[in-house]
């Protein structure tokens, strides 16, 4: 055998050994996991994730002029009612208990509607479905930016991908509220059906308990689509930016995934969302922090006014109000101190806006190795409107 035909048996055991090590970690699709935090830091998404969050706390923040100056807005209201259930099902899960995990449940699906559409009837059609339509859109475009960039290695300018979303708004906003559509409608429908048969013309007791049966069998259709959807959230956004299809399609190709690899899909939503948690808290964390430093370093040798214009009041060794309580500040300081606290608030925003972004981009990212695994179709496929 001679030096040449050596060399080219060499040469294709190396490409042999080269192709069956990249099939291996093609299999090893959450490794490519581990790139989110990159992903998630482009500019335009995060300048997306931004806008996203300042109009929502903006719309859900409105004041209507039939409540009074007391009364929590709609956003704050629906947000600490959403953090209390979710504490609760935590705590259930740390505690594998059950009950707990089941209280949570209801509580974050229905009782937090039920609390929302009773308290704030009408700013839960005037400002919950504008807030969705910015969800739906601004977040459908940081989905189709990192499916972009995942699927064909091309980072497009924001406006492009913006202008996607827009043109299929209502696509992704179906994605956005038909599952929760359908479990508040089958809430409705055995809501109504116990106040007729239960309550309002006697004798109907009989029937009601008849039918209850039916009413048991809809109760677990819809327990089985919120614990469906608990796995499956993530991948709606980004099964709309995608795929070319309707609302109704996106959401039954989730469901399909959820249900044909539940496993997998954990262990991907497991770490994706311990990746997205430690990069978000750690750019939440390193945002505070720097306005922390910032305040105490330029504050150190300043007197009570400079203080005061850097926290918005005089220390406490400062001179007090007839009240003995902290005095505020006035006047070109109060114009300083509302500054200083201007560009704090706009690190926070960045930060948030970053943490949404490891969201969204987790989620996209999880949709299509879900897609690879269920349907064979591989994740560099991405549907664009020129197919």
């Amino acid at each position: 055998m001679d030096e040449r035909e050596l060399d080219g048996r060499r040469g294709a055991g190396a490409s042999a050994d080269s192709w069956w090590l990249h099939g291996m970690v093609e299999q090893l699709l959450w490794v490519k996991l581990l790139r989110l935090p990159a992903l998630a830091l482009r500019p335009q998404r995060v300048g997306l994730a931004v806008f996203l969050v300042v109009l929502v706390g903006l719309i859900g923040r409105l004041e209507m002029p039939w409540r009074d100056a007391e009364t929590l807005p709609f956003l704050d209201a629906v947000l600490g009612a959403k953090l209390e259930a979710l504490a609760q099902l935590w705590r259930g899960v740390v505690g594998l208990h059950g009950g707990a995990i089941g209280a949570g449940f209801a509580a974050l699906l229905i009782d937090v509607p039920a609390m929302a559409l009773s308290r704030y009837p009408a700013e839960s059609v005037l400002l919950g479905v504008p807030m969705a339509l910015v969800w739906a859109v601004l977040g459908g475009a940081v989905c189709r930016s990192v499916a972009c960039e995942v699927s064909l290695e091309m980072t497009l300018p924001w406006t492009k991908q913006l202008g996607f979303a827009a043109k299929r708004w209502r696509t992704f906003l179906g994605v956005a509220v038909l599952p929760a559509s359908l479990i508040a409608a089958i809430a409705l429908v055995l809501a109504m059906g116990g106040l007729v048969l239960f309550n309002v013309v006697p004798g109907l007791e009989l029937i009601g308990g008849l039918f209850y049966g039916l009413g048991l069998l809809l109760g677990l259709v819809a327990a089985g689509l919120v614990v469906v959807l608990l796995l499956g959230w993530p991948m709606l956004l980004p099964s709309a930016a995608c795929e070319g299809t309707d609302a109704f399609d996106s959401v039954g190709r989730v469901l399909a995934y959820v249900v044909a690899r539940p496993v997998r899909l954990l262990m991907y939503v497991l770490i994706g969302g311990l990746v997205s948690a430690l990069a978000g808290g750690l750019a939440l964390g390193l945002a505070e922090s720097a306005i922390g430093f910032t305040r105490a370093t330029a504050g150190a040798w300043v007197p009570a006014q400079g203080l005061a214009e850097l926290t918005g009041a005089y220390p406490p060794e400062a001179q007090l109000s007839e009240a003995g309580e902290l005095r505020e500040i006035g006047g070109v300081a109060s114009v300083s101190s509302w500054m200083v606290g201007f560009w704090g608030s706009c690190l926070r925003l960045v930060a948030a806006g970053y943490a949404l972004s490891c969201v969204l981009t987790a989620g996209t990212m999880v949709y299509l190795f879900m897609r690879q695994v269920c349907d064979g179709q591989h994740y560099a496929e991405l549907w664009s409107e020129a197919d």
